[in-house]
């Protein structure tokens, strides 16, 4: 059974994701000033976006220590291929197979699947594709509902 995910913007304040074609053009022309106006008109906004197509790609792209065969990897090259197509100004919904829902909860339960930090709008990407696919982690917090006094 197929998955739709309702990919999303959301609102971030410690991640950046910079297009690789932006910081080559900064590089490039040695365009320091440019580069520095990019960065201080960043700072100035209220609200930084983050595209789910993000936190996809680094699922899809995660590699354990020393790395996996190609035909391990195989199993990626579909899913890979169209999320690098998303376009990240854009909302709404993807939908994956149940094979690729299964691999991408499988990558996310792996115990080599490691993040050095755990920036909030991967949380909700992740509690999002929870909810839609019923899936939860064992050591999550049970939903108990809250009783007011």
């Amino acid at each position: 059974m197929a998955t739709i995910l309702k990919l999303k913007k959301r609102v971030t304040r410690d991640t950046l994701n910079l297009p690789l074609f932006l910081v080559k053009g900064f590089v490039d022309k040695e365009d320091k000033d440019g580069l520095w106006n990019f960065f201080a008109s960043l700072a100035k906004e209220d609200e930084v976006f983050v595209h789910d197509k993000h936190w996809l790609e680094l699922i899809i792209n995660w590699m354990p220590e020393g790395g996996h065969s190609l035909t391990e990897s195989a199993k990626w090259f579909k899913l890979a291929d169209r999320v690098s197509a998303l376009d990240t100004d854009r909302e709404g919904d993807f939908t994956i197979t149940a094979y690729q829902t299964d691999i991408i909860w499988q990558r996310l339960i792996d115990p080599k699947f490691k993040l050095e930090r755990l920036p909030v709008p991967f949380v909700k990407f992740v509690t999002d594709f929870q909810g839609i696919t019923g899936r939860h982690f064992p050591e999550e917090e049970p939903d108990v509902e809250e009783k007011s006094a």
